[in-house]
């Protein structure tokens, strides 16, 4: 185990999926979420499978390890994707996104009670800073639309179950330490859990995108594969409480790379200095942790 690859790996992870989804928001003109979703999964299929070819050894995967990731694949982006569709469609984006932030905390306390670990009070502060920071920066104005507080159970389920995921992806790399094996077979079985989703969306909705749209979601998904793969491999190096935190700050590098490259003239409210100060102080401590 070496917390500073695992560092260096989750923050790395962090900056291209930032990039990734400040792309994505410059091509959903030309093609919907869910087309995006599907396209970055079919195409990161085979290049996640051809890698495991050259860098793998599958005779020394065991049948525990595959189940072990396999399962992670479930949880994440399979049934967490569902989840997520069907929060952001009972209750709208502005109440789903912050609790879906609260993941790292999920993460860390199933990391005590499963894995073992043992965060000292200051990683417990930094996720909690995090966690925080992340929720300040994903809150947006709500409408008055009538919605039910069961459905806010949708996006906690949500954080719930990338929780699960990022433990099974833990375990199961102390079992069989090859990330690009765990991160294809990931992959293979959340394709379908996320075909299954299709009837959540209008049908105007659920595959709309053109030729020009499927070109640019296929390049950026080529990005996503390799930010996957990278936040993927940081299990191997590093332990939960360490790991996942890191790897939510996307959100910061997302509000820093949209302002510069879309040249958003939206206010910086305090909601979005206060997150922004929270969540880079959380990932601070955790790497002066790992240092």
């Amino acid at each position: 185990m070496d917390p500073l690859i695992a560092v260096t790996f989750s923050v790395t992870s962090a900056v291209v999926f930032a990039s990734f989804s400040v792309l994505v928001r410059k091509t959903l003109s030309v093609g919907s979420a869910y087309a995006g979703a599907v396209i970055s999964l079919v195409v990161g299929l085979p290049i996640l499978g051809g890698l495991s070819l050259l860098f793998s050894s599958w005779e020394r995967l065991t049948w525990e390890a595959a189940a072990w990731f396999a399962l992670g694949g479930l949880f994440a982006p399979g049934l967490g994707r569902l989840l997520l569709f069907q929060g952001i469609r009972h209750i709208g984006v502005g109440r789903t996104m912050p609790l879906v932030m609260l993941t790292p905390v999920f993460s860390t306390a199933l990391a005590v009670a499963w894995l073992g670990e043992r965060p000292g009070p200051a990683a417990w502060l930094a996720t909690a800073s995090v966690a925080a920071g992340c929720v300040l920066l994903s809150l947006k104005p709500v409408g008055d639309a009538d919605w039910r507080r069961v459905h806010l159970l949708l996006p906690l389920g949500h954080a719930a179950v990338l929780a699960l995921a990022s433990i099974t992806r833990r375990h199961a790399l102390l079992i069989a330490p090859d990330p690009i094996i765990g991160s294809f077979l990931a992959n293979l079985v959340s394709l379908p859990c996320v075909l299954a989703c299709a009837p959540l969306f209008p049908p105007e909705e659920r595959f709309r995108v053109n030729r020009t749209g499927l070109l640019r979601f296929g390049l950026i998904s080529v990005l996503n594969t390799f930010a996957f793969l990278l936040f993927f491999s940081s299990f191997r190096f590093g332990e939960v409480w360490l790991v996942v935190p890191l790897g939510y700050s996307a959100p910061l590098f997302s509000l820093l790379f949209a302002r510069f490259f879309l040249r958003e003239e939206e206010r910086v409210t305090w909601q979005k200095g206060w997150g922004a100060l929270l969540l880079f102080l959380g990932m601070a401590i955790i790497v002066w942790q790992a240092a």
